[in-house]
């Protein structure tokens, strides 16, 4: 074998021990399993001082002096668990300002080859975040706001919600999940604010994600009375009647003489946002599934294919996540106050994933074409130069381009891990005046937690409770 021969050959053998060694670089689950560890076991404060360190900063007041590509994503993390220890100012600062970071992905089918330059790279840049992640930044942005009796803020953040909703409902995108928890809210701040009208069009569009909401009855029941919108869902919810029973904090009993002087007023509304939303992880997939599944949306010709030595695709994919807190029970004056399911966010990502898998599959496919090419034309190359040895150093030197690009195009696994995955609601009508809201999780869950809300004639006291475990 010439010298130059051997050169080529001891290069393309270099060439494939450094990407077999490139292929064990962490991902953005790797760099988040302290904070996760934490966040898991309920320890919230060692989540936050992983954050913290992960953004390169000394606290939480502080963000990152220059951005880079997963600060935004990572700040999105801080605000849940900020979020979880009742810092409700703070999250909000946080969520708002990753809000400015993060751009939107694009998931159309004409968009197949920049998504796969997205997608398929572990260090791609700024996030972007799905459809379904980006309108529950507002959602979850909207709790913050009505934690705080801020109700002047939430109707900004409301509007900013819908402002998101619209622009992904005229791109033909839509997210019913995250949808149906900001119109769920929204619809409360715009009743509490005196817009009965704009209030019931916004519980008309919950119910319509979410289903017949029994919380919405007494707020839907009273509001018909003086505001003339009317929804099929809204008609539904009225053919029902309005709830009985007294409200708590009532001193009516069986027998007793009450005065007909009517008492003052006020609502409790508690929500309790548990579990995450699955997280997503790499997976291998043989590239005759993978073809079978992208169907007409590959454009690309697959015989480049032929010489290629890696037959299976990595692609992004959804690992669920379980939770301990399987039940939630609330009490408000030590009655019994029952929750419902308002959105189920995990289950609104993983639809929303399943929907745009093909085009993601799409997306990794034409990398792996263009990776082929590349490595075909080294073959080549090598083939050419290598003399009598030439089909040898030819081949090892496709195998190590090849080898090389594999190992730099790693799936991109980056996504919102502490979004939580439920979020539960109660609403109550009460007395005005001070009251003790309960929220306990089971015995393998987490500790109970005892709110003392104070509520005013005609006013809201709310109770958020976030458990992204």
């Amino acid at each position: 074998m010439s010298r130059p021969a051997r050169s080529l050959l001891f290069a393309a053998l270099a060439w494939v021990g450094v990407a077999w060694v490139g292929v064990g670089c962490a991902t953005y689950s790797d760099r988040m399993q302290a904070a996760t560890t934490a966040v898991e076991s309920g320890a919230y404060a060692d989540g936050l001082t992983a954050l913290n360190k992960a953004l390169r900063v000394d606290s939480e007041q502080e963000l990152p002096e220059r951005w880079r590509s997963n600060d935004p994503l990572t700040v999105l993390e801080r605000g849940i668990v900020l979020q979880s220890l009742g810092r409700y100012a703070e999250s909000s600062h946080d969520l708002q300002a990753a809000e400015q970071e993060i751009e939107l992905l694009d998931m159309r089918v004409g968009a197949v080859g920049a998504l796969g330059k997205y997608l398929y790279s572990d260090a791609a840049g700024k996030y972007k975040a799905p459809p379904s992640e980006r309108l529950a930044l507002n959602a979850i942005n909207l709790l913050n706001y009505l934690a705080r009796g801020d109700l002047e803020g939430a109707a900004v953040e409301a509007r900013r919600f819908q402002t998101q909703r619209e622009y992904l409902s005229n791109n033909g995108v839509d997210a019913p999940g995250p949808a149906s928890l900001g119109a769920y809210l929204a619809g409360v701040v715009f009743e509490k604010l005196g817009e009965g009208d704009r209030a019931l069009r916004y519980y008309e569009e919950a119910m319509a994600g979410a289903g017949p909401l029994e919380s919405l009855r007494e707020p839907v029941n009273r509001l018909a009375k003086s505001h003339p919108y009317r929804g099929p869902r809204i008609e539904a919810l009225l053919a029902q009647g309005a709830p009985t029973g007294a409200p708590a904090g009532s001193a009516a009993g069986a027998g007793s003489k009450t005065s007909s002087k009517k008492p003052a007023m006020g609502e409790i509304l508690v929500v309790t946002a548990v579990g995450r939303v699955p997280r997503k992880v790499p997976e291998r997939m043989p590239i005759g599934a993978a073809v079978g599944i992208a169907g007409t949306i590959l454009t690309d010709d697959l015989s480049v294919l032929q010489h290629s030595v890696f037959k299976v695709l990595v692609i992004p994919a959804l690992q669920p996540v379980g939770s301990g807190l399987s039940s939630v029970a609330v009490a408000v004056d030590g009655e019994a106050a029952p929750l419902e399911l308002v959105t189920n966010l995990g289950a609104s990502v993983a639809q929303e994933f399943e929907g745009n898998k093909p085009r993601i599959i799409a997306a990794g496919i034409s990398r792996l074409v263009a990776r082929a090419a590349v490595a075909e034309g080294a073959r080549i190359a090598g083939s050419q130069a290598g003399g009598d040895s030439g089909n040898l150093i030819g081949a090892l030197l496709g195998l190590a381009t090849e080898a090389a690009l594999v190992a730099a195009d790693r799936p991109d696994t980056r996504s919102w891990t502490m979004l939580p995955g439920r979020v539960l609601a109660m609403r109550m009508p009460v007395r005005a005046g001070a009251h003790t809201v309960e929220i306990g999780f089971g015995e393998a869950g987490a500790l109970p937690r005892q709110f003392q809300v104070n509520v005013a004639p005609g006013g809201l006291a709310t109770v958020v409770v976030t458990e992204p475990r």
